[in-house]
């Protein structure tokens, strides 16, 4: 049948492109010192490198396993009962395995970046650069797919006197995370804001994403930016999050030497910001 191909092409490079996650994160964790005591080894406290990737691989292996079952369940259907099936009935199986296999695909390429992220090869590549730019350039791309009578953006970017050193691509990734995110988890009617702020004493540049969302609470906020936590695991799957955007945005700051942080009441929204040396 005509779907069979495209859908298991998909499954396909899913499950190829996240087993290269697994043997770089593998070969990532042996290269790193290790033990010298037979009993240190042994000891799964003293030993965190093997429960960071025990841990690593069951939460890849979770993620990938809900896509996957959805595309099969569907394809299977499809195959079984095509002929049987309304237009519209098919069209909606279809709908369901693009979605999941677009889910799929933003997984493994989160996957993908935050390896390369981690890898003790990946480096930055600075160049005189300017924050208000990038921050204007990812707003207009993601307010070209807005409803502007339901949400909106507004900058509030303080004036640049000189260009500073930072990689350009990974800042704009940066932003297009926080923003996403603050669009994805808003209220209807939202006005996200995004402030930049500078402090040529501390030679400090600092960038804040505001929304009016549902808040987070207290308890969640220390695991934001931890590998696949999320608040709403629900709601944040149906909204297409990997669970892995804040991780790869405190990845990304902090190899500027940066830094970064949260702040959220329920009810009230959140704002997430991050600070970068004028001189990475």
């Amino acid at each position: 049948m005509f779907v069979d191909i495209w859908i298991l092409s998909a499954i396909l490079v899913g499950c190829v492109s996240a087993f290269m996650v697994f043997l770089r994160r593998s070969q990532y964790l042996k290269k790193k010192p290790k033990k010298d005591s037979l009993d240190d080894l042994e000891n799964e406290e003293l030993n965190p490198d093997r429960e960071v990737r025990k841990d690593f691989m069951a939460n890849v292996s979770h993620e990938l396993r809900t896509p996957v079952a959805i595309i099969k369940g569907f394809a299977e259907t499809l195959d079984d009962t095509y002929d049987e099936l309304s237009g519209k009935k098919r069209r909606e199986f279809i709908g369901k395995i693009r979605k999941n296999s677009d889910r799929l695909c933003s997984l493994v390429e989160d996957l993908l970046h935050l390896a390369e992220l981690e890898s003790p090869s990946h480096t930055l590549r600075p160049e005189p650069s300017s924050l208000s730019v990038v921050v204007r350039t990812v707003a207009d791309r993601l307010g070209e797919g807005l409803d502007l009578n339901t949400q909106g953006i507004r900058l509030e970017l303080a004036e640049e006197r000189k260009s500073m050193s930072f990689d350009p691509l990974m800042v704009e990734c940066v932003v297009e995370n926080l923003l996403s995110n603050a669009l994805r988890y808003a209220r209807d009617s939202s006005e996200i804001i995004v402030r930049t702020f500078f402090d040529e004493e501390l030679k400090w540049v600092r960038c804040e994403v505001q929304d009016d969302g549902c808040g987070i609470s207290e308890k969640d906020l220390p695991h934001l930016f931890e590998r696949f936590y999320r608040v709403d695991k629900g709601r944040s799957r149906n909204n297409g999050g990997t669970g892995l955007g804040l991780s790869i945005v405190k990845h990304i700051v902090e190899l500027h030497g940066g830094e970064v942080s949260v702040q959220s009441e329920l009810d009230e929204g959140t704002t997430f910001s991050f600070s970068l040396p004028c001189e990475c």
